[in-house]
């Protein structure tokens, strides 16, 4: 895959960031068509999609939820290491050199330290009666917490 060229300033639009942070492709491919003047077809070659499965995006019939996925769009769309933290992945260098997945310094907000599980699971509880938005990963995480805390059977 030839990855699709926009030059780094083209991702620092307040439109498209906000789009990475929420993981709105299909906003973030309008993006591209509008900057890069990338076709459906540039953009679904780039990204490892069908042309028709980039429309579905663009067009809100469809959504991008994978991690791999998200990967496969940074790498095709070249995002600039910034964009990729938007995003929620790690900056490309770090991921190809085998670095770390995340950069936890790049997300203070998502860096809490616990004492034990049944702290981390009241502060879970208490954040998601207040929510507003949720993220599908964080709530994935949060899950496996939970299922940890629930699984464990002292000796």
């Amino acid at each position: 895959m030839v990855p699709v060229e926009l030059p780094d300033r083209a991702w620092q639009y307040a439109a498209v960031r906000q789009a990475l942070r929420s993981r709105d492709i299909g906003a973030v491919f309008r993006h591209v068509q509008q900057y890069g003047g990338a076709s459906q077809t540039r953009i679904a070659t780039a990204v490892g999609m069908t042309q028709a499965r980039v429309n579905e995006i663009i067009n809100g019939r469809r959504e991008v939820v994978r991690l791999d996925v998200f990967e496969r769009v940074a790498d095709g769309l070249g995002l600039p290491d910034d964009a990729r933290h938007l995003l929620g992945l790690a900056a490309g260098r770090e991921r190809r050199a085998g670095g770390p997945v995340f950069e936890l310094a790049s997300f203070p907000e998502v860096v809490r330290v616990y004492q034990t599980q049944s702290a981390a699971a009241q502060d879970i509880r208490e954040q998601a009666r207040t929510a507003s938005e949720w993220d599908v990963l964080a709530v994935r995480g949060l899950g496996l917490i939970g299922l940890k805390d629930r699984c464990y059977v002292p000796a």
